[in-house]
């Protein structure tokens, strides 16, 4: 997982072919355990590319991409959102979607 530290980087890896990006903040107590699901998770795509950012670092990310709460997974293909969690994550769901567009 690479770790996002700018609002350019974002705009970088979003215009990838996939990426998945999971917001987060450092005292968020739910995001460490989602952080290592979805990691274990994207072990099953190792063509789509994920991202971590912390608001901290890059506060543009939550008004840009309008993120209300953390943890919040976005998907990303072809440059443009198609899937959107936060807070209490359908894994299912999720994994269907990433394996229609590996």
């Amino acid at each position: 997982m690479n770790r996002i530290k700018n609002y350019n980087q974002v705009v970088n890896s979003i215009s990838e072919n996939s990426a998945v990006i999971i917001a987060k903040t450092q005292g968020c107590n739910v995001c460490m355990p989602v952080t290592l699901r979805l990691s274990e998770m994207m072990n099953d795509y190792p063509t789509i590319p994920l991202y971590e950012v912390y608001i901290e670092d890059v506060p543009e990310f939550r008004g840009q991409h309008l993120v209300f709460t953390v943890p919040t997974i976005i998907v990303f293909f072809e440059g443009k959102e198609v899937h959107r969690e936060s807070r209490f994550i359908n894994w299912e769901n999720l994994d269907s979607l990433l394996s229609n567009i590996k």
